[in-house]
Protein backbone atom coordinates (compact mmCIF):
# COMPACT_ATOMS: atom_id res chain seq x y z
CA UNK A 1 0.00 0.00 0.00
CA UNK A 2 1.20 3.51 -0.67
CA UNK A 3 0.29 7.03 0.53
CA UNK A 4 1.78 10.16 -0.20
CA UNK A 5 2.46 12.90 2.30
CA UNK A 6 3.87 16.03 0.42
CA UNK A 7 6.04 15.54 -2.46
CA UNK A 8 7.66 12.21 -1.33
CA UNK A 9 5.68 8.66 -1.66
CA UNK A 10 5.84 6.66 1.46
CA UNK A 11 5.17 2.56 1.72
CA UNK A 12 4.03 0.75 4.21
CA UNK A 13 6.25 -2.44 5.04
CA UNK A 14 4.44 -5.42 6.29
CA UNK A 15 4.51 -4.99 9.79
CA UNK A 16 2.59 -1.56 8.75
CA UNK A 17 5.25 1.63 9.54
CA UNK A 18 5.83 3.70 7.07
CA UNK A 19 9.01 3.59 4.48
CA UNK A 20 10.24 5.79 2.04
CA UNK A 21 11.94 2.34 0.17
CA UNK A 22 9.76 0.96 -2.28
CA UNK A 23 9.01 -3.23 -1.13
CA UNK A 24 10.66 -5.75 -3.55
CA UNK A 25 9.60 -8.47 -4.18
CA UNK A 26 11.37 -11.52 -3.20
CA UNK A 27 13.40 -13.84 -5.32
CA UNK A 28 13.42 -17.25 -4.38
CA UNK A 29 16.85 -18.67 -5.76
CA UNK A 30 15.39 -21.39 -7.41
CA UNK A 31 13.07 -19.46 -10.05
CA UNK A 32 15.08 -17.12 -12.02
CA UNK A 33 13.51 -14.07 -13.43
CA UNK A 34 11.42 -13.96 -16.59
CA UNK A 35 13.66 -12.17 -19.01
CA UNK A 36 12.40 -10.34 -22.12
CA UNK A 37 14.70 -12.64 -24.22
CA UNK A 38 13.44 -16.17 -22.58
CA UNK A 39 11.76 -17.23 -25.77
CA UNK A 40 15.51 -17.49 -27.42
CA UNK A 41 16.06 -21.50 -26.72
CA UNK A 42 12.69 -22.35 -26.62
CA UNK A 43 10.79 -24.83 -29.58
CA UNK A 44 8.63 -21.87 -30.67
CA UNK A 45 11.34 -19.72 -30.95
CA UNK A 46 12.95 -22.60 -33.36
CA UNK A 47 9.69 -22.61 -35.21
CA UNK A 48 9.93 -18.84 -35.63
CA UNK A 49 13.81 -19.17 -37.44
CA UNK A 50 12.22 -22.33 -39.10
CA UNK A 51 9.37 -19.92 -41.02
CA UNK A 52 11.37 -17.15 -41.21
CA UNK A 53 13.98 -19.63 -42.93
CA UNK A 54 11.54 -21.03 -45.07
CA UNK A 55 10.21 -17.82 -46.23
CA UNK A 56 13.47 -16.13 -47.40
CA UNK A 57 14.96 -18.93 -49.12
CA UNK A 58 14.11 -19.86 -52.56
CA UNK A 59 15.37 -23.37 -52.18
CA UNK A 60 13.88 -24.43 -48.72
CA UNK A 61 10.20 -23.97 -50.23
CA UNK A 62 7.51 -26.65 -49.64
CA UNK A 63 6.96 -26.80 -53.22
CA UNK A 64 9.38 -27.98 -55.56
CA UNK A 65 10.97 -25.20 -58.06
CA UNK A 66 9.65 -26.80 -61.37
CA UNK A 67 6.03 -26.30 -59.85
CA UNK A 68 5.14 -22.66 -60.95
CA UNK A 69 1.37 -21.44 -59.88
CA UNK A 70 -0.12 -19.05 -62.15
CA UNK A 71 -3.11 -17.30 -61.18
CA UNK A 72 -4.34 -14.65 -63.27
CA UNK A 73 -3.50 -11.89 -65.14
CA UNK A 74 -5.73 -9.72 -64.03
CA UNK A 75 -4.31 -6.06 -63.36
CA UNK A 76 -3.58 -5.44 -59.31
CA UNK A 77 -6.39 -2.65 -58.71
CA UNK A 78 -8.65 -5.78 -59.09
CA UNK A 79 -7.06 -7.75 -56.26
CA UNK A 80 -7.87 -8.15 -52.96
CA UNK A 81 -5.60 -6.43 -50.67
CA UNK A 82 -3.33 -7.39 -48.15
CA UNK A 83 -5.36 -7.56 -45.55
CA UNK A 84 -8.16 -8.88 -46.90
CA UNK A 85 -6.42 -11.38 -48.39
CA UNK A 86 -5.17 -12.58 -44.97
CA UNK A 87 -8.51 -13.10 -43.88
CA UNK A 88 -9.22 -15.23 -46.14
CA UNK A 89 -6.55 -16.99 -45.30
CA UNK A 90 -7.29 -17.03 -41.69
CA UNK A 91 -4.19 -15.66 -40.39
CA UNK A 92 -5.23 -15.24 -37.21
CA UNK A 93 -5.21 -18.86 -36.46
CA UNK A 94 -1.36 -19.53 -37.40
CA UNK A 95 1.39 -18.27 -34.63
CA UNK A 96 3.06 -16.70 -37.40
CA UNK A 97 2.23 -15.70 -40.73
CA UNK A 98 4.48 -14.23 -43.69
CA UNK A 99 2.71 -13.04 -46.68
CA UNK A 100 4.46 -12.33 -50.77
CA UNK A 101 3.47 -11.45 -53.96
CA UNK A 102 4.91 -14.89 -56.13
CA UNK A 103 6.18 -14.67 -59.56
CA UNK A 104 3.05 -16.24 -60.80
CA UNK A 105 0.47 -13.36 -59.36
CA UNK A 106 -1.09 -15.54 -56.54
CA UNK A 107 -1.01 -14.49 -52.75
CA UNK A 108 1.53 -16.47 -51.46
CA UNK A 109 1.36 -17.64 -47.39
CA UNK A 110 3.97 -19.07 -45.22
CA UNK A 111 2.86 -20.21 -41.73
CA UNK A 112 3.57 -21.92 -38.91
CA UNK A 113 0.51 -23.91 -37.32
CA UNK A 114 0.51 -23.95 -33.18
CA UNK A 115 1.33 -27.44 -33.00
CA UNK A 116 4.70 -26.56 -35.64
CA UNK A 117 3.54 -27.64 -38.21
CA UNK A 118 4.52 -25.55 -41.56
CA UNK A 119 1.85 -24.60 -43.74
CA UNK A 120 2.85 -22.85 -47.48
CA UNK A 121 -0.58 -21.94 -49.54
CA UNK A 122 -1.34 -20.23 -53.24
CA UNK A 123 -4.44 -17.83 -53.00
CA UNK A 124 -5.95 -16.46 -56.06
CA UNK A 125 -5.74 -12.86 -55.48
CA UNK A 126 -9.08 -11.47 -57.14
CA UNK A 127 -11.34 -14.39 -55.89
CA UNK A 128 -9.54 -15.57 -52.46
CA UNK A 129 -9.87 -19.03 -53.76
CA UNK A 130 -7.23 -21.34 -52.31
CA UNK A 131 -4.96 -22.48 -55.22
CA UNK A 132 -2.69 -25.06 -53.36
CA UNK A 133 -2.12 -25.76 -49.78
CA UNK A 134 1.27 -28.01 -48.49
CA UNK A 135 1.56 -28.52 -44.64
CA UNK A 136 4.41 -30.16 -43.31
CA UNK A 137 4.26 -31.88 -40.56
CA UNK A 138 5.99 -30.43 -36.89
CA UNK A 139 9.99 -31.53 -36.77
CA UNK A 140 11.11 -34.07 -34.76
CA UNK A 141 14.19 -34.47 -33.27
CA UNK A 142 16.41 -37.25 -33.97
CA UNK A 143 16.88 -39.82 -31.38
CA UNK A 144 20.61 -40.27 -30.66
CA UNK A 145 21.80 -44.08 -31.82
Amino acid sequence: MRKCWGASIWWLDPQGSPSTTAPQAPMSPSTPPRHPHALIGSPAFAALCLALLIGSSGSAQASTPGEKVVCTELPRSQWLSEAQARARFRASAYLLVKFKVSRGNCHEFYAIEHGGGIVEAYQHPVTGDVVRMTRLPPLTPEKPR
